[in-house]
C-alpha cells in the first residue's frame, strides 16, 4: 500500500519577503519532483500557504525531515542601504495515512459557488464551477477553482478541508501556527529552525546535520540531492 505524503508550506515572519521565500521553496520542491519524476498534486496554492500531495517515492523519509522553520537571509530589491533582512516560512510534512477522515455534517458546511476566473479562453466565466466551503464551527474555509467541473472542485475542497481540520487537532502543529501568526521571534522559533538560506554568501546552513552547502542556487533549482545524500 502506498503511503503518500502531504507537504505544507506556510508564510512566516517577514511580510512580503516571507511570501517571496514561500514561492522559492515551492519552486525548489516542484523542480525536484520534476527532475526525479515524482508524481505530485497541488491541492492549494496562494501567497500564504501551499499544500501538495506527494506520491510515495524513494525520498519519502528525507521529506519527513523537512518539517520545521526554514529561514532566509537576503537583501530585498527595494533595500537602499544594503541591509540583510531575515524572513521565515514553516514546512510541515506528514503521512497521508495519518490524516483521519473527518465526517463533515452538512449543517456545519456553508458551500458557495461562483464563476471561475482565468487568463482567458472560451470556458472562462461561463459556468459556476468555483467552490468555496466554510466549516462553520471553526470558520475555516477552502476555495477551489482548479477544475472546470464543480463536482471535482467540491471534492478537492473537501479533501483540503479535511487536511486543515486534522492539523487543527494536532496540538504541536497548532502551536507552531500560532507563533507564526503572532510574528514572535523567540527561543521557540530558534529551536525549530532547521535550515538557513543565506543569499549574500550563496550558502545553505543545515542546523540539524550541522552542515553548510555553498550551492544555494543549485539547491533552490531543485538539486536537493546535495543535501539529502549528505
Amino acid at each position: 500500500m502506498k503511503n503518500n505524503l502531504i507537504l505544507e508550506i506556510r508564510q512566516g515572519i517577514g511580510g512580503d519577503e516571507s511570501i517571496l521565500f514561500l514561492k522559492d521553496l515551492n519552486k525548489m520542491y516542484i523542480k525536484f519532483f520534476q527532475k526525479k519524476k515524482i508524481k505530485f498534486n497541488i491541492f492549494l496554492k496562494n501567497n500564504k500557504e501551499i499544500i501538495i500531495k506527494i506520491e510515495n517515492n524513494n525520498y519519502s523519509n528525507f521529506f519527513l525531515n523537512e518539517s520545521g522553520i526554514h529561514r532566509v537571509q537576503r537583501i530585498p530589491k527595494n533595500e537602499t542601504q544594503g541591509k540583510i533582512h531575515t524572513s521565515t516560512c514553516s514546512v510541515f510534512v506528514s503521512n497521508e495515512t495519518d490524516i483521519k477522515h473527518i465526517i463533515l455534517e452538512n449543517q456545519d458546511l456553508k458551500i458557495e459557488t461562483c464563476k471561475s476566473s482565468g487568463s482567458g479562453g472560451q470556458h472562462v466565466n461561463t459556468t459556476n464551477s468555483s467552490i468555496k466551503i466554510t466549516h462553520l464551527p471553526t470558520n475555516i474555509y477552502v476555495e477551489c477553482s482548479d477544475e472546470r467541473s464543480q463536482f471535482l472542485n467540491k471534492n478537492k475542497a473537501l479533501e483540503i478541508l479535511n487536511i486543515k481540520l486534522n492539523k487543527l487537532k494536532n496540538e504541536k502543529f497548532n502551536n507552531e501556527l500560532n507563533f507564526i501568526r503572532k510574528n514572535i521571534i523567540s527561543k521557540s522559533e530558534r529551536s525549530k529552525k532547521i535550515r538557513t538560506y543565506n543569499f549574500p554568501n550563496n550558502k545553505i546552513i543545515d542546523h540539524v546535520k550541522n552542515n553548510c552547502y555553498f550551492q544555494l542556487n543549485k539547491i533552490l533549482n531543485g538539486d536537493l540531492d546535495i543535501m539529502f545524500k549528505n
